[in-house]
């Protein structure tokens, strides 16, 4: 680990001020009376909406109505009108399966070739944080979910916080009151990888309550992006779970809660660092089929796949199956709730089976 010391080394880079509040402080943008700055999706929302022209829409029903006469000979200038009504709403997960079968192989192939080139997490960096736990590690993730749902983020947002913030302790000493603000920054830079309208340094000022400044935001924005040396594409475990389930056509609520035990996965991070983001996505989708009564958990075609044996796999699966059984027990109780909703089938109201696999290759 490096012996450069947040709380030491970088008074060029962060600002010396006091916290005026050393816990984890969870306030949402919804407070009354409140005037800081409009999210940029305000912007289309209170522009004005296009005056309709008559004279331009008999034109293009005059036109359309003749090429429909005139057959394939008509003007190609009119091709635009007659293409129009052709778009129309499709289903995502049709489009992605559709672009993705011609490389699906190639895809997989880079994306495990990456991960290994970049994983560079220490499993056991805590040992050396002298002043942080897994379970301040915990509680900080759990408030990086609640703001997540609040924000309305893609999933993968939070599976890149996290592993941002792990890359970065695995390097750097921080202080507890300096833990939030590396979480929230280690968020802010994921938003900006995978949001349309991220929040801002201001927002995210004010979702710790005020306990740090933008500006300090801003210097430890550019503090991680040195430490982590700019490579932010880094593989996830949604990115493996996604890509299986699309190529072996799994079922919504397989997936949802494969992806549900990944991120109970991300809160325990001293069981499941040591694991590359494959093993731990495969390991996931073992545990979701057995949950949902699945003739099998774990196909010969997902083992070709992943590159796993359910022997492989096994030890994975039964640290999973613990974390499973506890998780209604935690204190932090974010992921939970978000998965217990509709929008995921409910899968965190689903009660673990006895688990005995097959391990026989």
């Amino acid at each position: 680990m490096a012996n450069f010391h947040v709380h030491e080394d970088v008074s060029s880079l962060i600002e010396n001020v006091k916290p005026k509040n050393q816990k984890l402080t969870k306030v949402f943008p919804h407070a009354k009376n409140r005037a800081v700055l409009q999210p940029l999706c305000s912007y289309q929302q209170n522009a004005k909406p296009r005056k309709p022209d008559p004279e331009k829409e008999n034109r293009a029903i005059v036109a359309t109505k003749a090429e429909d006469q005139n057959g394939s000979d008509s003007d190609p200038c009119n091709d635009l009108i007659r293409l129009k009504p052709v778009f129309k709403r499709t289903n995502l997960s049709s489009r992605v399966s559709n672009v993705n079968k011609e490389y699906e192989e190639q895809i997989w192939n880079y994306l495990n070739s990456l991960e290994k080139k970049m994983f560079a997490i220490k499993p056991h960096y805590m040992t050396k944080q002298v002043h942080l736990t897994w379970e301040m590690r915990a509680v900080l993730i759990d408030w990086l979910v609640s703001v997540a749902e609040e924000y309305k983020m893609n999933d993968n947002t939070l599976h890149l916080s996290v592993n941002y913030l792990d890359r970065f302790l695995s390097n750097i000493s921080v202080i507890r009151e300096k833990f939030q603000l590396v979480g929230a920054t280690a968020m802010m830079l994921a938003s900006k990888m995978e949001e349309i309208y991220p929040p801002d340094t201001r927002e995210w000022a004010y979702l710790t309550g005020d306990t740090f400044t933008y500006r300090q935001i801003i210097k430890m924005e550019q503090l991680m992006l040195k430490v982590l040396n700019f490579e932010m594409n880094t593989p996830t475990i949604l990115d493996f779970i996604r890509h299986l389930c699309v190529k072996h056509k799994l079922d919504s609520k397989t997936m949802y809660l494969a992806m549900y035990l990944s991120e109970l996965v991300l809160l325990d991070g001293e069981e499941y660092l040591q694991h590359f983001p494959s093993k731990l996505a495969s390991a996931s989708l073992v545990l979701a089929r057995h949950t949902l009564f699945k003739t099998e958990p774990w196909t010969k075609k997902l083992e070709e796949t992943a590159g796993y044996s359910l022997k492989q796999l096994s030890p994975v699966v039964q640290k999973q199956q613990k974390t499973f059984k506890s998780s209604p027990f935690r204190e932090q109780q974010a992921v939970q709730k978000k998965y217990a909703s509709d929008k995921y089938h409910r899968v965190a109201l689903l009660k673990p089976r006895v688990l005995v696999l097959d391990e026989e290759e």
